[in-house]
C-alpha cells in the first residue's frame, strides 16, 4: 500500500519553532497528529514517546524534533541583536536572510545584516560580526518589544512544493523524519505488528546528539532504528564528493557516519542493516547506501544506553542542510514509510 503524503501536516511541523531545548510546540503538533490508539508519554527532558504494545521484540524508531537556529547573546545600544549559534546553522546562508525572533510577547520578524555589495571586500564573514536587525532604534526600544537575552531565532521559511515532488523549506532535518514516523503510525492502523513498537521523537540532536538517551533508558529497546536526513551529493558543487546519494532514488541505509574530532561516529549492527537491504530488495523498494563524514545523528549514542541495543539507521537525502531552503523528495519519504512498515510487520 502506498502511504499518503500529508503536505499540510509537514508544513505545520516546519512552521512550528523547535530550537534545541525548546521542542515542546513541535511535540504538541505531533501529539495532535498521532492516532488516538497510541500510548503517549513525555519524559522530563521533553522526548515524546508513542507506543503500540505488542508481543515480540521491543523496537524503537527515533527522529529528532529540534532545528538549528540562533540565540540572542547581546542587544547593542543601537538596538541590533548579536547572536550565537544553536546547532550548526549555515553562516554562508545567513547574511540578508529573514528570520523569526521568538519572544515571550510573541514572534517578531528579523533580518540578518549584510554589507552592501558596493562595499563588500569579498572576505568571508566571521560569526562575531553577525548582527540582526529587528527595526529597533535602541536597546530600550528592543527591550520594550519584549526582546531579552536568551531569546531564540529560526529561519523565516515556509514549506513549498516544487515540480516533480520536491519539497523546500527550513527544518526538513528532521521534521521530515518526524512526519515519516507519524505517517508510519497511520499506515499501521490496520496492520499486524510483529514488534512492540515505540516511536521516539527526541530533543537536542542539533547541539549534543544525546537528547534521546532518556527515552532509551525508559523503554530499554532490543532494536533501535534512527530516521534522519543525510547529505545529497547531486548539485554542481557537491557532485562527485563522498557518495552518490541523490534526491528521488530512495532512502539510504546508513553504513557509517562521523564528525571527525568530535567523538561522534556511528556504525550499524551489520546483520540488521543487511536485513534492511534484503527486505527492500524483496519489495522492490529503492534504497541507497550511505557512508559520509561531516555529520552524525541522534541515533549515534543510543546503542550504548541501558543494556545496549542492536541499532541501524535509515536516512532521507536532503540538499542544502541547515539553510532556509533544505530540499527533499516526496518519493524518498514514501519509500521510507513503506520500508519501515515492512520491517515492523
Amino acid at each position: 500500500m502506498r502511504p499518503d503524503f500529508d503536505f499540510p501536516f509537514l508544513a505545520e511541523l516546519v512552521r512550528t519553532p523547535g530550537l534545541p531545548g525548546r521542542e515542546n510546540l513541535v511535540a504538541d503538533c505531533i501529539t495532535a497528529a498521532l492516532p488516538a490508539s497510541w500510548e503517549l508519554e513525555r519524559d522530563p527532558l521533553g522526548n515524546l514517546l508513542a507506543r503500540r504494545p505488542n508481543p515480540g521484540p521491543n523496537w524503537m524508531l527515533v527522529s529528532h524534533m529540534d532545528e538549528v537556529g540562533l540565540i540572542v547573546r547581546r542587544i547593542t545600544p543601537e538596538g541590533f541583536l548579536l547572536v550565537e549559534r544553536l546547532g550548526g546553522i549555515s553562516l554562508r546562508a545567513l547574511p540578508g536572510s529573514r528570520l523569526t525572533l521568538w519572544t515571550q510577547n510573541g514572534p517578531f520578524p528579523a533580518q540578518a545584516g549584510s554589507l552592501p555589495a558596493h562595499l563588500d571586500p569579498g572576505a568571508s564573514q566571521a560569526w562575531d560580526s553577525v548582527y540582526l536587525d529587528i527595526g529597533a532604534n535602541s536597546r530600550k526600544q528592543a527591550e520594550s518589544l519584549g526582546v531579552r537575552i536568551g531569546d531564540g531565532l529560526t529561519w523565516a521559511s515556509e514549506l513549498t512544493a516544487q515540480a516533480d515532488g520536491r519539497l523546500v523549506g527550513k527544518a526538513l532535518d528532521d521534521r521530515l523524519g518526524c512526519a515519516a514516523l507519524v505517517g508510519l503510525a497511520h499506515a499501521l492502523s490496520d496492520a499486524g505488528l510483529k514488534v512492540d513498537l515505540t516511536l521516539a521523537f527526541v530533543v537536542q540532536e542539533e547541539t549534543m546528539l544525546m537528547g534521546g538517551l532518556p527515552a532509551v533508558n525508559i523503554r530499554q529497546p532490543d532494536v533501535i532504528v534512527g530516521v534522519d536526513g543525510t547529505l545529497a551529493f547531486d548539485t554542481p558543487d557537491t557532485r562527485g564528493q563522498q557518495s552518490e546519494i541523490v534526491l528521488g532514488a530512495g532512502p539510504a541505509i546508513k553504513w557509517m557516519d562521523a564528525i571527525r574530532g568530535k567523538m561522534a561516529a556511528f556504525v550499524p549492527d551489520l546483520a540488521l542493516a543487511q536485513h534492511f537491504r534484503s527486505v527492500a530488495g524483496e519489495l522492490g523498494l529503492p534504497v541507497q547506501d550511505e557512508v559520509v563524514s561531516g555529520i552524525s545523528t541522534a541515533v549515534t549514542p543510543l546503542p550504548y544506553a541501558g543494556r545496549g541495543a542492536r541499532t541501524a539507521a535509515l536516512s532521507l537525502p536532503i540538499r542544502y542542510h541547515h539553510t532556509p531552503v533544505e530540499t527533499a523528495d516526496q518519493r524518498d519519504f514514501i519509500a521510507l514509510i513503506q520500508l519501515l512498515t515492512a520491517l515492523v510487520t
